[in-house]
């Protein structure tokens, strides 16, 4: 009798978190596509219940909000990057991200001698809207590769293929330009929002990024 409760609990235990582990895709998947409650916050706020009930799969997302201090930066941008710190707090969940949509590898994991910037996985509809950038829908996320084989988010990307801005001048995204990229004609901008960059949050390149747990 005591074998047969343990193995009860057991399938209790793994129903239960199944069951939440869909509700965090769920609702990642309703943030991500704009649906489910209309206001974000609540959206969050929910699924960071859920991640406590698992273990705080996404607890690093789920934490307060970091301040932005960049003299540099004008109120509204910082009160922009705080939205978005709130916005991708589900990606921290490598499953998460892959089930809300950004489920495309468009890179290899990317690294230099000036730094890093992993694997790029991209929402191919937002990628292809015909060049329009949206704060909260960064066109790809950047992860890169724990030495236990887990995927550790640590950025954003907007994008804007060369073929959707036909114009002399850069696009501005976030009182930043976009920096172009002949090799894959792109013009893009990365923001760390998830792991500091000493060169500063927009920089191209990541010193504390590195490829060194990639597969061969």
């Amino acid at each position: 009798m005591k074998l047969s409760i343990q193995s009860s609990c057991r399938k209790l235990q793994h129903l239960t978190t199944t069951m939440l582990l869909g509700g965090i895709m769920f609702t990642a998947s309703a943030m991500a596509h704009g649906g489910g409650s209309t206001h974000q916050s609540d959206d969050l706020e929910h699924l960071c219940l859920l991640a406590a009930m698992l273990g705080a799969s996404v607890s690093e997302g789920c934490g307060q909000v970091p301040v932005v201090e960049d003299p540099g930066l004008s109120p509204e941008t910082i009160a922009d990057l705080e939205d978005l710190y709130r916005a991708v707090a589900p990606f921290y969940n490598y499953d998460v991200a892959l089930a809300s949509g950004w489920n495309v590898a468009i890179s290899d994991c990317v690294e230099s001698p000036m730094g890093g910037m992993g694997y790029h996985y991209a929402n191919i509809s937002q990628l292809g809207n015909g060049g329009k950038l949206s704060l909260l829908r960064p066109e790809a996320l950047l992860y890169i590769p724990r030495e236990d084989g887990s995927m550790e988010f640590v950025g954003v990307e907007y994008i804007i293929p060369e073929a959707d801005w036909p114009y002399l001048d850069a696009p501005v995204f976030l009182e930043q330009h976009l920096h172009f990229n002949p090799h894959v004609g792109i013009w893009a901008l990365h923001v760390w929002i998830a792991r500091f960059n000493p060169e500063g949050i927009f920089a191209d390149w990541n010193p504390e990024v590195s490829c060194a747990f990639a597969p061969d």
